[in-house]
């Protein structure tokens, strides 16, 4: 980062409230060099703007790194703020966030808590009891695929979360992806469970695609059990998004 002094942050500033354009843009990524809290005010303010405004912000704070940790809580207190506030946390990666984080689990949009969980795991936030009963009580189908994921990425679950998951694999009903994650997932903690939902699911070729997409991109046990079968691993946007690492190249 360079020294405050060395940009006009304050024409800076007035370009990015100016609205969402290719000046505010390079704008925001200017602010993200300036170690100045005039330049992180900016930034936290431009979380309520339109746009890839918002995108940029979030990448520009995270330069800042735990710096803006305290901006990036009190932005979840603005409505307009707040999802970015918790992608803000999510890039930190700083534990000293879940306390909050923990509380906005039960926000009644499904979106911020897709967000909230991404962040958490992010945050390194592995209560089992915590994810165990969020993974039962979850009713949005995009939420509970990021459930999922965080599922089996090295959190501990009760048995009956286990018997959520195989319920969700089992139904037919279910997105083909959706019922690929649990599988996985159940696969994690179960590896002769998540065998049998694997071999079900085989069997029907849009969940078997689904599953050699996951299973390779995530690893883990069914990985064996997927040779040979059409997947695209680079297309696993859950696993991206929430931060499981990838497997070790083989």
């Amino acid at each position: 980062m360079v020294p405050a002094g060395v940009a006009d942050i304050d024409a800076l500033a007035a370009t990015v409230r100016a609205g969402d354009s290719l000046e505010a843009h390079v704008a925001i990524r200017a602010l993200a060099e300036i170690d100045d809290d005039r330049a992180r005010t900016t930034l936290g303010a431009a979380l309520s703007g339109v746009g890839l405004v918002i995108a940029f912000a979030i990448q520009a704070l995270a330069r800042h790194d735990v710096k803006v940790r305290r901006l990036a809580i009190a932005a979840t207190s603005d409505p307009d703020r707040k999802l970015g506030g918790v992608a803000v946390m999510g890039k930190l990666g700083d534990p000293a966030c879940c306390a909050l984080l923990r509380y906005l689990v039960y926000d009644p949009d499904a979106l911020m808590r897709l967000a909230v969980a991404s962040a958490l795991y992010r945050c390194d936030e592995r209560d089992g009891q915590l994810w165990s009963s969020w993974i039962r009580r979850e009713t949005d189908l995009a939420v509970s695929a990021f459930l999922s994921a965080i599922a089996g990425g090295g959190v501990t679950l009760t048995c009956g979360t286990l018997d959520h998951l195989a319920a969700q694999a089992e139904n037919v009903g279910m997105p083909a992806e959706l019922r690929a994650g649990a599988a996985w997932a159940v696969a994690q903690h179960d590896v002769a469970r998540g065998t049998v939902l694997a071999e079900a699911l085989l069997a029907d070729p849009d969940a078997a695609f689904a599953l050699a997409s996951v299973a390779r991109r995530r690893g883990g046990p069914l990985v064996a059990r997927v040779t040979g079968v059409p997947g695209d691993p680079e297309e696993d946007l859950t696993a991206e998004v929430v931060g499981l690492p990838r497997p070790a190249a083989r």
